[in-house]
């Protein structure tokens, strides 16, 4: 299916873009989250007329992302975890553990569809978590996984 993007999607196109996705992609996640339009003659020109306050959406949208960037790109999270004494933890850790930690360090609009692991953590150490707040601004964020006994 031939879609129009009302939004810059990450891996797919900027707004205004024409691209050949799938059926069940274009239905079930553009379609329905107001994120496209079907590629069509009025579906264009309804775009056009938009285009100006999308564009100027999107630029608000980015430009609060570059603010969070910043405070984000600076900032350690310390995460204490029961860990073995090899240092491997019990379980591993994961994206709804890192969401709840950062907000209680007042980052609060961050969620899972935007954390990016390159790797599952799995043990005590350091590690960068890739955060996506919007399709042109991606911050990283130092993670410090500690053992519980080592705080005391």
């Amino acid at each position: 299916m031939e879609v129009i993007l009302l939004e810059n999607i990450k891996k797919l196109g900027k707004i205004g873009s024409k691209v050949k996705v799938a059926n069940g992609f274009a239905r079930n996640y553009l379609l329905k989250n107001n994120k496209a339009l079907v590629a069509s003659k009025e579906n264009l020109a309804i775009f056009e007329k938009r285009r100006e306050e999308l564009n100027k959406k999107n630029n608000e949208l980015k430009n609060e992302a570059v603010k969070i960037q910043k405070e984000i790109d600076k900032f350690e999270l310390k995460i204490t975890k029961n860990s073995m004494e090899g240092g491997a933890l019990y379980g591993s850790l994961t994206i709804k553990e890192i969401i709840q930690n950062l907000e209680l360090h007042n980052f609060k609009n961050i969620s899972a569809n935007m954390i990016e692991l390159k790797e599952q953590i799995k043990k005590i150490g350091d590690y960068t978590v890739i955060i996506n707040l919007h399709a042109d601004v991606q911050a990283s964020i130092k993670v410090k996984v500690v053992s519980v006994e080592k705080i005391v």
